[in-house]
């Protein structure tokens, strides 16, 4: 886990970001990203829809910027991650369902 995650600050320290993820949201992709017929492998497809497609939007919406602390944290009521905004945003509403949602490239993890 603590080896993806480091892969996942290396791609945000060219924006200068810093990955803040608590002991919650790290227990949460560890139980969504094992398998005990898989192993850890699917932590990489939990790491990338859990957190890096959410950050994703929140990095075009404006609400993280470079330079930033990106703060992840547990949201039980709702059984998810949750990125706390550092902004209120521009108010442009990205659906990651919508077609033009396939033109953002998203880097998958190894």
């Amino acid at each position: 886990m603590d080896i993806r995650l480091k892969e996942v600050q290396g791609r945000l320290d060219e924006r200068k970001m810093k990955l803040q993820i608590d002991e919650d949201a790290k227990n949460f992709l560890c139980a969504s990203g094992y398998s005990p017929i898989y192993g850890a492998r699917p932590l990489n497809r939990a790491i990338q829809s859990d957190l890096l497609n959410p950050l994703s939007v929140m990095i075009l919406s404006d609400r993280v910027r470079d330079g930033e602390a990106i703060r992840v944290t547990f949201d039980g009521p709702h059984n998810r991650l949750a990125i706390i905004p550092n902004h209120a945003g521009n108010n442009v509403d990205v659906d990651m369902d919508d077609d033009y949602a396939d033109d953002i490239e998203v880097e998958e993890m190894d």
